[in-house]
């Protein structure tokens, strides 16, 4: 345990003799608390699922990581004090910012504890009485709630403390724990409406998804709120011209800080009298309605199959079951019906190397660590691409589009920067949380493992390759013309060449066959630096030949032909070249 988590842990069992006058074990309490948050502390967050799970003494430190993720996050939210030419207009974009951010990194990271099914199976067989293990329970989520909100709201309260003084920035604090305690009731709220309009295993997916989501809302909104802040429009609004802006709780709050500030506002105590019965409201609603029905479904997800943990909890496990083998989803090196079969037929020859692109194709759709650590940079790409058209958009004369595509450097710079999608993909198909099970490829009459490599490959080219090689193709053919095809040729073929490269000089290793703690820190980030090295330079060296149509030709021929060798060398990979994976 952390110094930060032993802290708040020792602040909620100062209260030990109140515990024991409501019949709690407080010996039992302190060491049920104690091993929870040791377990958080073991436990990746969001932004370190997406990149891969590190190391072990990594992930050691993950408490500390989500504590600094929610400091940055609140740094983001003083944004708001720049949007807006009055005070109910900053504290609502604030208020609106802190809510939305908080319930999402709740439900990012904070989902693991909410839907926590082991004490149906660890604590209740025990000598454990249950008012023991429901606060056990409760005093987890202050903790874990703390160790996110406490972070966030420190940067506004320092801001606000050293402009307008103390009692602004101690009304502060207190809405932003009303907030928080409306947020949980919003949780609670939406989790069971997603149960009650899907299955168990579907509300992991939702889980894994959302995820996948916040990360790139993170990402764009770090990128594009600078921006927007510096707009005159924006830096003119106000909320108070509009009349349904009061409808909404951030208003609320937000009317309830300026007055509780000593600023003037037209129902202040309102604002207070509103934002302290729908904090409350909602406790009590969470309480007495919400808690129960949650537990219900509780036993539901923790009896349901379709993964191992939570939905935010593992990040490794599969949605659904494996199917049986022999039957259609099963047999992997049968034909299929559907786009996975079809294009294992094309793309792949012989039994092995079609089972392995069939296996991969299945496992990377239903794997969430897989999602997690893959899907953002799909995300990350579109940011990008949206914010060139945006810059260009500003500087350049006439429409993004126009500008964009009057150079031909911003299309060879979205075919370069998009082959970081296969590159990424390429590299975490071979970690998984259940890496045991591949066995199975050792136990199978295959001479040479590169068929099985191969075959993985193929799938991972057809999934996150040939998606985006077929839209950059469209798009630079509607800008350029017939001319481009050649230079689009050449881009695609060198994201290929790079592609094997990368698979050929690195640690060679069995589809999801590598412990994700092997995910070394400090080699992927040098692996990172020499890929943007090598893309770029192989980006700039197209850009200054794109012009001379003979020379492009020749180079995309002899890159296909790269290629063709190197994927050729590939399935040759003998057993002796794999890496342990122990």
């Amino acid at each position: 345990m952390n110094k930060i988590s032993l802290l708040l842990y020792k602040l909620v069992m100062l209260p030990a003799g109140l515990y024991r006058n409501a019949g709690i074990d407080t010996s039992q309490l302190a060491l049920i608390l104690r091993y929870k948050l040791m377990m958080d502390d073991r436990h990746p967050n969001t932004l370190q699922q997406t990149r891969g799970s590190g190391k072990k003494e990594g992930i050691s430190n993950a408490t500390l990581g989500t504590m600094l993720m929610a400091l940055v996050m609140g740094m983001l939210n003083l944004i708001a004090f720049a949007i807006g030419r009055d005070a109910i207009t900053h504290m609502g974009f604030f208020f609106l910012a802190y809510l939305f951010m908080l319930a999402s990194v709740l439900i990012s990271d904070f989902t693991s504890v909410l839907i926590d099914v082991r004490d149906n199976s660890i604590l209740l067989p025990r000598p454990v009485n249950d008012r023991t293990i429901l606060m056990a329970k409760l005093l987890h989520i202050i903790v874990h709630m703390s160790r996110v909100t406490i972070p966030m709201c420190i940067p506004a309260f320092v801001f606000l403390f050293a402009r307008q003084g103390w009692q602004p920035a101690f009304s502060f604090l207190l809405l932003a724990l009303l907030g928080s305690v409306f947020t949980i009731f919003i949780i609670n709220a939406v989790y069971l409406l997603v149960l009650k309009i899907t299955t168990p295993a579907r509300f992991k997916s939702f889980i894994a998804w959302f995820q996948v989501v916040f990360i790139i809302l993170l990402y764009g909104g770090y990128q594009l709120f600078p921006r927007v802040a510096d707009m005159e429009n924006f830096q003119q609004f106000s909320i108070t011209e509009y009349s349904y802006a009061k409808l909404f709780p951030p208003y609320w709050f937000a009317g309830a800080q300026v007055w509780l500030g000593g600023q003037s506002i037209a129902r202040g105590w309102l604002w207070l009298l509103l934002s302290l019965m729908v904090s409350i409201g909602s406790t009590w609603l969470v309480i007495r309605y919400l808690a129960p029905s949650f537990n219900r479904k509780l036993s539901l997800i923790s009896g349901s199959g379709g993964g191992s943990g939570s939905g935010g909890g593992g990040g490794g496990g599969s949605e659904t079951p494996a199917p049986a083998a022999g039957t259609a989803g099963g047999n992997f090196s049968g034909s299929r019906k559907g786009i996975a079969g079809f294009l294992a037929a094309i793309l792949t020859i012989g039994t092995a190397e079609r089972s392995a692109f069939l296996f991969s194709w299945r496992w990377t759709a239903r794997n969430r660590g897989f999602r997690m650590r893959v899907y953002p940079t799909i995300g990350y790409i579109i940011v990008w691409i949206a914010l060139t058209l945006f810059r260009y958009n500003e500087t350049a004369e006439g429409s993004g589009l126009r500008g964009f595509s009057g150079s031909f450097s911003g299309l060879l710079g979205l075919i370069y920067i998009s082959s970081f999608i296969i590159i990424n993909a390429m590299q975490q198909a071979g970690y998984a949380e259940e890496y045991r099970a591949s066995w199975i490829f050792y136990s199978t009459p295959v001479r040479r493992p590169g068929l099985v490599i191969l075959g993985s490959f193929k799938a991972m080219l057809a999934k996150f390759f040939l998606p985006v090689a077929l839209l950059i193709l469209a798009l630079g053919l509607m800008w350029k013309g017939p001319e481009a095809l050649p230079n689009l040729v050449l881009g695609m073929s060198n994201q290929l060449a790079v592609a094997c490269i990368i698979l050929l000089m690195s640690k060679k290793s069995l589809p999801a066959s590598k412990p994700a703690v092997m995910d070394d820190r400090s080699g992927n980030f040098l692996k990172g630096i020499m890929m943007l090295l090598v893309t770029g330079s192989i980006g700039i060296l197209h850009f200054l030949i794109h012009e001379f149509t003979g020379v492009v030709i020749l180079l995309a021929m002899l890159s296909m032909l790269a290629c063709w060798l190197m994927i050729g060398r590939i399935a040759r990979i003998t057993w002796s070249e794999l890496t342990p994976t122990v």
